[in-house]
């Protein structure tokens, strides 16, 4: 049996939106940042990213809110961040020697145009605005799970420690990814690549 890796999206396959997302977007709507950044945590980070509320929803409370923001720009200026990581050239070689699955808070209207490339590739695929939970929740991990084959061995990367706690009582081995991109590297190395081969073959 393959063993099973297991990829969170933001900071490991494309670029996290924060913060760079919403400093650009104060410049450009001459919003303070330490105004609209709280107020986006406490009223509608949360229900966001698990789907209560959808995009649509997202975007009339932040022009609604916000009157300095342009609905059109604001949607370019967030696809724009999310820029895709070099990772994504390494998961066809990895693919020939695991399993490959995406555990992601994200949505998926932002998310998947991003990896239409390399959706073929994953065996399954988890994102928090479809199943009404976010990491760390337990919740989540469970859904992921239970799209893993029984007893397989399972590789867990996320750049959010809290997260691989989480992974690590379901008994999954877990990996930090640094901003640096070392942990792409040592994801090879488990695999039993060669330390010289290159993702791209």
């Amino acid at each position: 049996m393959k063993p099973q890796l297991v990829l969170d999206a933001g900071g490991v396959l494309v670029s996290n939106l924060s913060p760079l997302f919403w400093e650009q977007l104060c410049e450009h709507a001459s919003i303070d940042y330490d105004v609209i950044v709280p107020h986006y945590k406490t009223s509608m980070s949360a229900a966001l990213w698990r789907g209560e509320v959808s995009e649509t929803e997202f975007w009339a409370w932040l022009a609604g809110g916000y009157p300095g923001v342009n609905e059109t720009a604001a949607r370019q200026l967030l696809m724009s961040n999310l820029v895709r990581l070099d990772a994504l050239d390494c998961l066809a070689v990895w693919r020939t020697r695991a399993d490959l699955h995406l555990l992601s808070n994200h949505r998926t209207e932002w998310l998947l145009p991003v990896l239409e490339k390399e959706l073929h590739l994953f065996s399954s695929i988890t994102i928090s605005s479809e199943i009404g939970s976010a990491k760390p929740q337990p919740e989540m991990f469970r859904v992921a799970s239970s799209k893993l084959p029984a007893g397989a061995q399972v590789l867990f990367v996320d750049d959010q420690p809290r997260n691989l706690q989480v992974a690590a009582e379901l008994g999954w081995t877990t990996l930090l990814a640094d901003a640096d991109g070392n942990w792409v590297e040592e994801v090879g190395t488990l695999l039993g690549f060669e330390a010289t081969a290159t993702c791209r073959g």
